[in-house]
């Protein structure tokens, strides 16, 4: 199991309160490392991470009900958002990559029946 990193950012916070508590049993030195550590670990984090939640949640919000999203980051700058849409059987109904949540939400909602809350024209 590797350690994320935020669970290092955890345990450099974790390790300041100890050492302000009790600076005998943890040097300075060891919470200096701990912490530079956490920030190269946070650093290193892809940066569109925190927003495959919002992208789950835009999609789900137009997808018709018993269809899924599945979303993942890319390597590629241009289009670092990505989605595999499922329908109620787990068949692969629509597929998409994009440079904005927005962007992608889009596509797919018009390229799908109408979604939740919407009128079928």
């Amino acid at each position: 199991m590797t350690t994320s990193a935020t669970q290092h950012a955890i345990g450099a916070l974790k390790l300041t309160s100890l050492h302000l508590d009790h600076p005998s049993v943890v040097p300075a030195t060891v919470l200096r490392g701990a912490c530079s550590e956490a920030i190269v670990h946070l650093q290193a984090n892809q940066p569109h991470a925190d927003d495959l939640g919002r992208l789950w949640c835009a999609l789900f919000a137009v997808l018709p009900t018993g269809y899924l999203p599945h979303v993942t980051l890319t390597l590629e700058q241009a289009a670092p958002f990505a989605c595999v849409i499922t329908d109620g059987t787990g068949s692969v109904v629509d597929r998409q990559a994009g440079k904005t949540i927005e962007g992608i939400t889009e596509l797919i909602r018009l390229r799908l029946p109408a979604g939740r809350g919407e009128v079928q024209p």
